[in-house]
């Protein structure tokens, strides 16, 4: 029934961003990442599950050495409201004296990326930086933080499609698509 209702959903949804824009998007984060980190043997942490394919994506472009490993840490808990983050995976890698690049999907209000940051920091990282796809751009409350690279940029809108979901479902579409408020 709940992937009868998505496709519904998608049915009616408007693209925000088409694959073409999401990748070039994707290809000018990764060249700008690249010129500032390229010389830092980064880890990359993949914050899943949304950031999994921005990875993906970001790793076709980059020749230079690094490490990648992941953290699962969620303030959302199959919800849209939350600001309590849960974590479900710790990186698995030193971060003693390493460049870290925090790499996620959307920057919404910060505060999973406020947690993640601040965990990399308390374990000795030498620099942590942030990659996001898109940044939404609103009033509500947020973090006293900020991304340091961002792809894409949209209003206060609930988006999906490259790496976000909608009710678990769309992850994987290539291009990014707007509906008025989530559907549950």
């Amino acid at each position: 029934m709940q992937l009868i209702r998505a496709l519904q959903v998608h049915g009616s949804a408007d693209c925000l961003f088409d694959d073409k824009s999401v990748e070039s998007g994707i290809a000018t984060l990764a060249e700008e990442v690249a010129q500032d980190n390229s010389d830092n043997f980064p880890l990359v942490l993949c914050v899943m599950n949304g950031g999994l394919y921005l990875t993906g994506q970001l790793l076709r472009y980059w020749h230079f050495p690094l490490t990648v490993d992941y953290v699962h840490a969620t303030r959302y808990r199959l919800t849209t409201l939350g600001k309590d983050v849960l974590w479900k995976a710790y990186p698995q890698n030193e971060i003693q004296d390493r460049h870290v690049l925090i790499i996620d999907d959307i920057f919404d209000q910060g505060y999973t990326l406020e947690e993640v940051r601040s965990y990399c920091l308390k374990h000795g990282a030498s620099s942590c930086r942030s990659i996001f796809l898109i940044r939404k751009t609103h009033q509500r409350k947020k973090a006293e933080i900020q991304p340091d690279y961002v792809g894409l940029e949209c209003g206060d809108v609930y988006v999906y499609g490259a790496g976000m979901d909608l009710n678990s479902h769309f992850r994987n579409l290539s291009s990014i698509y707007a509906i008025a408020e989530k559907v549950v």
